[in-house]
């Protein structure tokens, strides 16, 4: 029982006041964090908004109006929902050097030249219902006819605008181009520099390269940052790579890929001096037809990053190889073989299913011809036939003699072969239909001879081939 007569002490108690410094002091810092949390929200709520404004306006700046591009086909699923159906991608490197000092054009291997051309031009076919993807490349000096204005290089149509190379390429193939993608080279760099580089996984060291400048050793494997210059030399380079062209091509679609991950991050669409930069760079630099939004664009590089043997092709339009035209130096189509090619595409088909699946490279069947008609050039002019018939891009068979035969009153042509070139004698017998085929001893110098009759027709063989694809090697522990 208290005592009541004990005076109560007018000091109070420590523990009293110790206990209500600490509950004022929670609830001001809880007030204060409420305060800094609700200033955080508006501030990343504000950035986002200008994010969303700047998406919106930077796509505006992107995109150009093509009248050619037609709609992504497609067709309604059980549920409503619109579902694509294959379609092409027309994806275009500019040799537009504008923007560029003439240091920087010395510096990156990049040579002056007057308005534009294409200095890459890529058809992708894309089926998104198995995940397909057959990418066409087309050679810069590939001399063809552009629309109705007669032959030149695919490449000058692009001096004539968008829609010219897009009506250039349709014409040229049969088929309707759905999205177009346009980056300059001297905007390249600049993209990249204004979103502060970009970091890609190097699995491989990449050799020196006198031309662009670049070399990436076995010691700095692993994930790799590229500002502006380093990536315009990492998507130019080709020429020490092992699978050239094939290597430069994947380079610049796991580029594409990286860097337009990084340009729709967070991170990205918050930092608000950076999305200036970008708007900037991209708005001088970067074409898209205004059927495609930078999200299409983004899951196009998504798809194209992805190279896996069962849904990825890549060929190069089928070609005769180098040729002159007056004094140009040209690439010459090889217009049946392009015919075949194109027309798969049109059927959602492999071209290499389309052509037949034959694969056999013509420079390493040694072929002696032999006139067995009497008639004076029965074998020269059938050696040039064999030659056009068994043809592959620039590869043609090795003719070792065009002479007469010991008989000269051939009616069937026979083709004759020794015993280790089967093959080649199947081969030679797909060009020549209705020739006779006999395994007999030949001379070593040969692997077939065809003896010449008076009936001689040869029937043209299309060999349409991917290019192999380069070798995925376990990824640095960089990059895991």
């Amino acid at each position: 029982m208290p005592n009541p007569f004990k005076k109560k002490s007018n000091q109070l108690d420590l523990s009293s006041v110790i206990r209500s410094a600490r509950k004022k002091e929670h609830h001001l810092f809880r007030h204060r964090w409420a305060k800094v949390l609700v200033a955080t929200i508006v501030l990343v709520g504000a950035a986002a908004g200008y994010g969303i404004w700047f998406f919106f306006d930077l796509q505006g700046d992107v995109q150009r109006r093509i009248p050619s591009i037609e709609d992504v086909p497609g067709r309604d699923d059980n549920q409503g929902n619109f579902v694509e159906g294959p379609h092409n991608v027309l994806l275009v490197g500019s040799d537009s050097r504008a923007g560029l000092t003439k240091k920087e054009q010395r510096e990156l291997g990049a040579n002056p030249v007057k308005g534009q051309r294409a200095d890459t031009l890529i058809l992708a076919h894309v089926d998104p219902q198995s995940g397909r993807i057959t990418m066409v490349q087309f050679p810069r000096d590939l001399y063809v006819p552009i629309l109705d204005e007669g032959e030149a290089r695919i490449n000058s149509a692009l001096d004539d605008g968008h829609d010219h190379l897009v009506r250039a390429v349709a014409n040229l193939t049969g088929l309707s181009i759905h999205h177009y993608v346009q980056v300059n080279i001297a905007g390249f760099k600049e993209v990249v520099d204004a979103l502060g580089g970009v970091d890609i996984c190097i699995t491989e060291p990449i050799p020196f390269d006198e031309q662009t400048g670049i070399e990436i050793t076995a010691e700095e494997l692993g994930m790799v940052h590229f500002d502006g210059a380093l990536a315009l030399r990492f998507v130019r380079t080709r020429k020490t790579l092992e699978e050239g062209d094939l290597d430069r091509i994947a380079n610049q679609q796991r580029f594409l890929a990286a860097a337009l991950d990084k340009a729709l991050s967070t991170g990205t669409l918050v930092n608000i001096g950076k999305l200036n930069r970008l708007k900037k760079a991209a708005g001088r630099n970067v074409v898209i037809d205004d059927k495609t939004d930078l999200f299409d664009l983004r899951d196009l590089a998504r798809q194209f990053r992805s190279f896996h043997a069962d849904t990825y092709e890549a060929y190069t339009v089928p070609n005769r190889g180098p040729g002159m035209v007056g004094d140009a130096s040209v690439v010459l189509p090889d217009v049946p073989a392009m015919k075949v090619m194109f027309d798969a595409l049109r059927e959602n088909r492999s071209p290499q299913e389309a052509a037949g699946g034959l694969d056999i490279d013509p420079s390493t069947v040694r072929v002696g011809v032999y006139n067995g008609t009497g008639r004076e050039g029965a074998a020269t002019k059938a050696s040039r036939d064999l030659v056009d018939a068994t043809r592959r891009g620039a590869s043609t068979i090795k003719l070792v003699e065009v002479a007469n035969a010991d008989s000269s009153n051939l009616r069937r042509t026979v083709i004759r072969y020794s015993g280790g070139a089967k093959t080649e004698a199947e081969f030679i017998s797909k060009a020549i239909p209705g020739a006779r085929v006999m395994k007999r001893r030949t001379p070593k110098k040969l692997d077939v001879e065809v003896l010449v009759g008076r009936v001689f027709e040869t029937r043209r063989l299309i060999q349409i081939n991917p290019i192999p694809l380069p070798e995925k090697s376990e990824p640095p522990a960089g990059c895991r």
